[in-house]
C-alpha cells in the first residue's frame, strides 16, 4: 500500500513517489486499496463539496464539535453528545450519543454508550454494535433498565430510515446477598418500516443459574414514542436485592 504524502481542504491525497522525495497522484488501484474515491485520474478521501474542519497535524478532515470528543483518521464526525470517539474513515457520532466509540468505516453511533463497527462502503447504512444496560432491584415488579444506567438512555430508533435489527441479548443476575447468580439470553429480531417498530422475532436462547433465581425474567418491547424504542425490563424477586447486567449485539442494516 503507497504511503499516502499529503490531503488538502478539499480532499485531494497525494501520495510518496517510489522513491519517497516527492509525491505522486497515485493509481486508481492505490486510492480505492484506503477507501477513498478516485475521480478524473485524482484520488480524494471525501467529498470535495463538503465544508469540513482541517487539521494537518494529527488527522485530516474531522468535526469534533461536542464537549469532551476525540478523532482520529479521516472524514470523521462528531455532532452530538459528548465524551465521544472516532476512529477511522468517515464514522458518524450524532444524536443521542455519548461515551460512545464509531470504528471503521462508516461506522454511526445514535445510543447511549454504544459500541461501533463497520466496513461498509455507503454511509449510515450497516453496522454491528454492542450496547450494555445495568440496574438494580428489590422487588419482584417488572422494571424498565437503561443504557449504562443512565435514566431515559434507551435503543431509541433513527426514523429517519426503514431499518432491520437482528440482537442478541445475554444477562446475568447476581443475588448479592446469597451470592447466587442466574443466565437469561434471547435472540430477537426487530424492524422499523412505515413509521412503526415491530417486534418479529424472541426467543429465549439460554438460561441457566442457581434454582433460587429461577423465577427472574428479561423481557423486550417495541415502545411507540417521539421516537420509537426498545423497551428492556427485568423482573427481580420480592425483597431481593439483584444486580443486573445486559449485553446486547446488534447487527442492523438500513435503507440507506
Amino acid at each position: 500500500m503507497r504511503k499516502i504524502s499529503s490531503i488538502n481542504k478539499q480532499g485531494k491525497v497525494l501520495f510518496e513517489d517510489d522513491k519517497g522525495t516527492s509525491t505522486t497522484t497515485g493509481t486508481k488501484q492505490e486510492c480505492l486499496e484506503y477507501g477513498f474515491k478516485f475521480r478524473g485520474n485524482e484520488c480524494f478521501c471525501y467529498d470535495k463539496t463538503a465544508k469540513v474542519d482541517y487539521d494537518g497535524k494529527v488527522s485530516k478532515g474531522n468535526i469534533a464539535q461536542p464537549f469532551g470528543s476525540f478523532v482520529t483518521g479521516i472524514g470523521n464526525k462528531i455532532t452530538g453528545g459528548f465524551n465521544n470517539i472516532a476512529i477511522g474513515f468517515q464514522n458518524l457520532i450524532s444524536r443521542n450519543a455519548s461515551g460512545s466509540i464509531a470504528i471503521g468505516t462508516n461506522a454511526y453511533t445514535e445510543r447511549y454508550g454504544e459500541l461501533a463497527y463497520s466496513s461498509c462502503n455507503t454511509s449510515n447504512k450497516a453496522k454491528y454494535s454492542t450496547l450494555m444496560y445495568t440496574g438494580t432491584t428489590t422487588n419482584n415488579t417488572a422494571t424498565e433498565l437503561f443504557l449504562g444506567g443512565n435514566q431515559s438512555a434507551r435503543y431509541f430508533v433513527n426514523e429517519s430510515n426503514e431499518s432491520a435489527m437482528y440482537i442478541e441479548a445475554r444477562c446475568v443476575c447476581l443475588d448479592v446477598v446469597n451470592n447466587d447468580a442466574v443466565l437469561r439470553s434471547k435472540i430477537l429480531l426487530y424492524k422499523y418500516a412505515g413509521s412503526t417498530l415491530t417486534e418479529i422475532f424472541d426467543t429465549d436462547y439460554v438460561n441457566s443459574g442457581d434454582s433460587s433465581l429461577s423465577a427472574v425474567a428479561l423481557a423486550f418491547a417495541p415502545i411507540a414514542s417521539t421516537p420509537d424504542y426498545i423497551e428492556v425490563k427485568v423482573t427481580g424477586l420480592s425483597s431481593t436485592r439483584l444486580e443486573w447486567n445486559i449485553v446486547l449485539t446488534v447487527t442492523e442494516v438500513k435503507n440507506a
